[in-house]
């Protein structure tokens, strides 16, 4: 048999996204005429747009939504985004694993920037209009053929359209029906064809085939156990990292359950929220007035609400489909963190306002909120330095000569 295939009828298949070979492996074969192009350059690549992404994205933001931000906030929200994801633990493994979590990661970072311009674009500038629109579409649509539960985020595309197309009213005008068309038509092209795909291969156009892997794990019979759900939800997101005295500062944790059925799972160094200080931002979702002010701006608060709801969900599918896995916080932890980005948005914009009409508390509290975004970035770049050496692939071991020149570097004092 072969490790983490499917078995279906008789054949193996690969059951992981068809699109990451489509963009890279198929077009190289075809060129060159080399197969099986190796996964780390095209992470490199896709960590690239991804970053470009986090850019574009935040870029959009301040531009739309904030205006009076300063430079350095936007800089440090960037910053959170693409260190609080889990982008450099992926590259460190480049396997198809991470290869296509990834690709869903940049398609999609990448897509919801092109929506954003487009959302911006006058519509006088029709032709400018209809290329963002489509290729975002495009870009949201190619992530279910990464990573299926990544498409969860094209809902953003409602707080993302909302004011023009139903506050302004564009939906009840001439040319609305052609952008709607130009919006809907990649998105019914890409699932037409993976509904092919899986047609072809499983028999039904939705099944992806990873129900048919029984190497790890028996996936034909995991089915749904509500047991699951609790172990997974504190270690992915509620875990507090557990910090040693010695290089790399950071200790691995097991899954803890009292479980009797089989739970497929990785060490962990923390759970997403207790180990990323910039996301505890999003506590002022519990504050009624910072709730209000989200109302007035139905674009944020949509996409700061869907960012905690998808993170929820999405923890609850990954452990029952598969597993509590630590590459697993990447299917959604991009958007929990331009969600927590918006927080800390709004509580600049308003603290500023009210220190410029005089206000002496905001005056005082303005310059420790800038502190404590950059202190929470900071930890961040702190923390995952360290995750890059306590965790698997455990560069003590592949690269031992890296890993003691870093340690003594770093713990000069022994």
């Amino acid at each position: 048999g072969r490790w983490d295939h499917a078995y279906y009828n008789g054949r193996y298949y690969v059951y992981f996204g068809i699109v990451p070979c489509l963009l890279f492996q198929l077009p190289f074969e075809a060129i060159t005429g080399i197969q099986n192009l190796a996964y780390a350059p095209c992470m490199v690549i896709l960590g690239l747009v991804f970053l470009l992404g986090c850019f574009g994205v935040m870029g959009q933001v301040v531009r739309r939504w904030f205006p009076r931000t300063s430079s350095a906030a936007y800089l440090l929200c960037v910053a959170a985004l693409v260190l609080g994801s889990q982008l450099y633990n992926l590259l460190e493994r480049p396997y198809i694993y991470e290869y296509t979590i990834l690709c869903g990661a940049a398609l999609l970072m990448l897509g919801l920037w092109l929506w954003l311009l487009a959302a911006a674009t006058p519509v006088e500038h029709g032709g400018v209009l209809a290329l963002r629109l489509g290729l975002g579409s495009l870009c949201v649509a190619l992530v279910a053929g990464c990573r299926p539960q990544m498409e969860l985020f094209a809902f953003l595309a409602v707080p993302i359209f909302w004011n023009r197309y139903v506050t302004k009213g564009r939906l009840r005008q001439r040319g609305a029906v052609r952008e709607l068309l130009v919006f809907a038509l990649p998105v019914v092209l890409v699932a037409a064809g993976l509904m092919w795909y899986n047609a072809a291969r499983f028999g039904s156009p939705f099944d992806f085939g990873a129900n048919y892997n029984i190497t790890g794990n028996d996936m034909t019979r995991r089915g749904f156990n509500v047991v699951r759900i609790g172990p997974a939800v504190f270690t992915s997101l509620f875990d507090p990292p557990r910090l040693q005295s010695v290089f790399p500062f950071l200790q691995e944790v097991d899954v803890q359950t009292n479980a009797v059925i089989r739970t497929i799972s990785e060490k962990f160094t923390g759970g997403m929220l207790a180990s990323t200080p910039f996301t505890w931002s999003l506590i002022l979702l519990a504050v009624p007035a910072a709730r209000r002010s989200l109302r007035r701006r139905p674009a944020v608060y949509g996409t700061v609400l869907g960012a905690v709801a998808a993170m929820l969900i999405i923890t609850v599918v990954d452990c029952q489909m598969a597993g509590v896995l630590y590459r697993y916080l990447m299917d959604y932890s991009q958007v929990l963190l331009l969600g927590a980005a918006l927080c800390w948005l709004l509580a600049e914009t308003a603290l500023a306002r009210r220190a410029d009409g005089g206000e002496a508390l905001a005056v005082m509290e303005l310059p420790w909120l800038r502190i404590g975004l950059a202190a929470a970035v900071a930890w961040s770049l702190l923390y995952r330095f360290c995750t890059l050496f306590a965790m698997e692939p455990w560069l003590q071991g592949m690269n031992p000569s890296l890993y003691y020149t870093v340690s003594r570097l770093v713990q000069f004092w022994m």
